[in-house]
């Protein structure tokens, strides 16, 4: 794997995702803010939001020679919606590439890289993995549908999702699946589910709070929910999941940070939880502060001097401040959404 990390930015298109192509002439093309754009908004300073919101929109980036990237626009349609859904049964249509390319063994997508508040506005953080094996995701908040539906992929491509705690940017995507799977798709494909203690009565209760009626009636398709305490390691969706202790929630509730085969990931935690990243390939980690951890969240600060030993470390759940300014070191990337790596 050494060497074959690729970090490409996806805009989103009408329909399928175009391949990647290389800019010869500019190395970023980027067609002026606005409609189409597929540029992240800016705050207006006049409007008088909270400090949660004002990191203004990313600066460009130079690409790497090996970095691709697609096309800004909606395939030349003017005020073109921004994806379709897939095509109905018996219709063809154009689809996303879900597995990673030919030199490349998995793909880990940012669907959402902001925090709680949506902080510059970006999506709540979800991640999104595909191998051979399939397709999962750690947490799924209430922006993580749109963002599928951005890249043109079908929710019911994903046969895991991975919970790891019960708070509303992290499970509040969980009613709008099940809706698209019950009266869209007609999904009949099982689902995995994990989780921390009280995982199935949360998720039911918010099924019922949303969509009352449709919750009376049992679900088409097969759900498996397993809960899990910190310590507990299972092979799910033909993965081994290793939960561990974040610090981030207060007695009787649980929030975890999972291991999955050679990822790691924090979930929203105060610190790393000890031997979290032995022998991962991949951390991706929340860093919602600039400054020192709290005892909440991890900053930027604390998490630069005690840098686990992994070869490479992704960033998410970021506020207003630590997308503005973290400086990070080699192998370590400030996430926005959309963007994804190959291993």
């Amino acid at each position: 794997m050494e060497g074959s990390v690729r970090l490409r930015r996806l805009v989103h298109g009408v329909g399928a995702v175009h391949p990647a192509r290389r800019i010869e002439r500019c190395p970023l093309h980027r067609p002026h803010r606005g409609r189409g754009s597929g540029a992240p908004p800016c705050v207006r300073p006049d409007r008088g939001e909270g400090a949660a919101d004002v990191a203004p929109a990313l600066a460009p980036r130079r690409r790497a020679p090996g970095d691709g990237a697609l096309a800004a626009r909606r395939n030349g349609r003017a005020r073109g919606a921004a994806a379709r859904d897939p095509p109905p049964p018996g219709r063809r249509g154009r689809k996303a590439r879900a597995f990673p390319g030919d030199d490349a063994e998995m793909r880990v997508t940012a669907l959402g890289s902001g925090d709680a508040f949506c902080s510059g506005g970006r999506g709540h953080t979800c991640w999104l993995i595909d191998d051979e094996r399939g397709t999962f995701t750690v947490d799924f908040g209430a922006t993580a549908l749109g963002a599928l539906k951005r890249l043109g992929r079908d929710p019911d491509g994903i046969g895991a999702v991975h919970f790891t705690h019960l708070h509303g940017d992290h499970i509040g995507g969980w009613p709008f699946l099940l809706v698209d799977a019950v009266y869209r798709s007609r999904r009949r494909s099982p689902l995995v589910v994990s989780g921390p203690p009280g995982t199935k009565d949360r998720l039911q209760a918010l099924w019922v709070a949303c969509y009352a009626a449709a919750a009376e009636r049992p679900l088409p398709f097969a759900v498996e929910v397993r809960e899990l305490e910190p310590g507990d390691r299972v092979e799910l969706a033909g993965r081994s999941v290793l939960a561990f202790r974040a610090r981030h929630m207060s007695p009787p509730q649980i929030a975890l940070s999972l291991r999955i085969g050679d990822l790691a990931f924090t979930g929203d935690a105060a610190e790393i939880a000890e031997g979290l990243c032995d022998g991962a390939t991949l951390l991706c980690a929340e860093c919602t502060n600039l400054g020192e951890s709290t005892a909440e969240h991890i900053g930027w600060q604390t998490l630069r001097e005690n840098l686990p030993a992994v070869p490479r470390v992704l960033l998410g759940h970021l506020g207003a401040d630590a997308r503005r300014g973290i400086a990070p070191p080699a192998g370590v990337r400030v996430c926005d959404d959309l963007d994804f790596v190959e291993l």
